[in-house]
């Protein structure tokens, strides 16, 4: 399987010369000492539950994908996105969140979403709502251009 040089490099960069394995641990300590546990979360998150083990170069560049089919990726991610910790987004939050994250979802797009959902407070969603109305958008592809 061909991985990113990038993952690569920083594979090899970070792994044991004698057993070829990366140690989780030290690369997330190393993550926080250099600050980019910040800009990485949803990685260091990944990696947090799998601290203690070593990983070979597919586990790690398995890290990097982010499968919007597998509820445990999206909540790790909704929990990044939910800076008030509310187990809800408000509109524009879920708008700006979509745009640091490169979502690649229009504000049209959100709007329909967040309609759809129908919530009891307006222009505010949950969670379990999100990940329903996500996997609807994902199934039907209905995109209005």
């Amino acid at each position: 399987m061909q991985h990113p040089h990038e993952v690569v490099d920083m594979f090899n960069e970070f792994k044991s010369p004698q057993t070829n394995l990366l140690n989780v641990k030290e690369f997330l300590e190393l993550l926080q000492e250099s600050g980019m546990d910040k800009s990485c979360q949803l990685l260091y998150k990944k990696l947090h539950k799998k601290r203690n083990d070593n990983l070979n170069l597919n586990q790690f560049a398995e890290s990097f994908h982010y499968d919007s089919s597998d509820f445990e990726n999206f909540e790790m991610l909704f929990q990044i996105m939910d800076t008030s910790n509310s187990k809800k987004l408000s509109k524009q939050e879920l708008k700006k969140q979509c745009d640091i994250l490169g979502m690649g979802f229009s504000d049209k797009d959100i709007d329909i979403m967040i309609n759809q959902i129908g919530s009891e407070e307006q222009d505010v969603v949950s969670r379990d709502k999100l990940w329903s109305v996500l996997q609807q958008y994902k199934n039907h592809e209905f995109h209005h251009q």
